[in-house]
């Protein structure tokens, strides 16, 4: 039997509560399950993906909820009842646009997805959550509900910001602002002039970027024009904070290039185009379905003829490629993401400390790879989108201190630079607008 609309999209949001725990990032969970439910392009897509969002970024503060009222903690129970709490939850106690109906329409599909699970034993807690408003109590209450943040990471930002010398709630507000939606105009195949002009005349508000010379700013919806650019590769979504990445590093045609952990494939491409497909780019990610996404991106974009993707683990680089082998590295690890808070909300609730202590290790391991790959007079750019200086200042400082053959080049602009370490450079989600990251620039002697 044909579901409902209301019921589809209550289906749908749920679905996606639950890809979202193991899809990164959680756009990629929306975008499928907007298409099995036949909910994008519809007059719910924007609700439910708004709902969606409102989920993941209150998630810690929905599990303070549901603990407190229901007595049950969510990572106890089964991905199913534990989507439908949190939606649930959401809905009765959050949602500041949910009237009466919308929250009786939601729980009654709610409740009937869980009964087509044969999960009625959940159906009682979500009464109990009905019924009862729930009140912050605790200094950890109080934390989460006016930060929306893990006390954990609320901590780490506070600790990081007081050394920066930076206005902590500036940037947690910051994060609760709509982002705006930003390109980077592919060189290859048209100018920045030609592609505002189109959009323009197509209807759109739209920009030159603040920051980079190839990035283009557009406010509204994703319609047909923009996602023609994209398909066809002119048009990249990046962030400038990242092409300004490229541009630091600033490579010259006729070199050799390694970019490790480099897909989506955002910076691996603007290097390609940099360098007028000049060079020879070797890319590296350990992920065998990232590597196919970021092949798609290059060839879309014409790029993959400068670029040798490597499947595989970036820290044995040294052995693949040989070692002082290489003109310009790129480091950009994994890390925290507290940069791009206001893009990834689950970002909000993920933080751990131990885990940050993992990442760093790889951090340090993988800044040590790039150097052994660098020649001597080369250059390599280690950058972060976070906003903690341990995963920052302290890498390149203990870098440093360790590696007598390394020397920082300075850098002074488009962003701000770090007062822990002078000459190397931040930027801030509530001072410029983009992604927050840390850049440092270091030359082999």
């Amino acid at each position: 039997m044909a579901l409902k609309e209301y019921e589809r999209m209550v289906y749908a949001i749920i679905e996606a509560i639950k890809q979202g725990e193991h899809v990164k990032p959680i756009q990629e969970a929306i975008r499928r399950v907007m298409n099995k439910y036949k909910i994008q392009g519809t007059r719910f897509d924007r609700r439910a993906s708004g709902i969606i969002y409102g989920v993941f970024r209150n998630q810690g503060l929905i599990d303070r909820i549901i603990e407190s009222i229901a007595g049950v903690r969510t990572d106890e129970i089964d991905s199913d009842a534990r989507a439908v709490l949190r939606l649930v939850t959401y809905t009765v106690q959050l949602d500041p646009r949910a009237g009466h109906s919308i929250k009786h329409t939601f729980i009654r599909y709610a409740k009937k997805y869980l009964a087509r699970k044969g999960r009625d034993d959940t159906l009682k807690l979500i009464d109990t959550i009905t019924r009862n408003k729930w009140k912050p109590i605790s200094e950890e209450d109080k934390i989460i509900i006016n930060y929306r943040i893990s006390p954990q990471l609320y901590r780490a930002l506070k600790h990081s910001f007081d050394l920066l010398g930076e206005n902590l709630e500036a940037f947690l507000s910051s994060t609760y602002k709509q982002y705006t939606k930003t390109f980077r105009v592919n060189s290859l195949k048209a100018s920045r002039n030609a592609v505002l002009e189109y959009l323009r005349r197509a209807g759109y508000e739209v920009r030159p970027g603040n920051y980079s010379p190839s990035a283009i700013i557009v406010s509204g919806s994703l319609d047909k024009e923009l996602v023609k650019l994209i398909e066809t590769g002119i048009l990249t979504p990046q962030d400038e904070s990242s092409m300004v990445a490229v541009e630091l590093l600033d490579p010259k045609p006729g070199t050799s290039i390694a970019d490790l952990c480099a897909a989506p494939g955002g910076k691996t491409s603007y290097l390609a185009e940099y360098t007028r497909l000049k060079s020879r780019i070797h890319s590296f990610e350990i992920y065998s379905d990232r590597a196919k996404r970021m092949r798609r991106l290059l060839e879309r974009t014409g790029t993959i003829k400068a670029v040798t993707i490597h499947v595989g683990d970036a820290r044995r680089s040294p052995e693949v490629l040989g070692e002082k082998s290489m003109d310009y590295v790129l480091v950009d690890p994994p890390c925290s993401s507290t940069g791009a808070i206001a893009r990834n909300p689950d970002v909000r609730w993920r933080y751990r400390e131990e885990d940050i202590k993992q990442i760093i290790i790889l951090q340090q391991e993988l800044l040590e790879a790039g150097w052994r790959l660098l020649k001597p007079g080369g250059r390599l750019l280690y950058t972060v989108c976070s906003v903690l200086v341990d995963e920052g200042e302290y890498v390149v400082k203990q870098f440093l201190e360790k590696h007598g053959d390394a020397a920082l080049v300075k850098l002074e602009k488009p962003f701000k630079q770090s007062p822990l370490l002078p000459g190397t450079m931040r930027a801030y989600p509530h001072l410029h607008g983009t992604i927050g990251f840390y850049y440092a620039l270091l030359e082999k002697k």
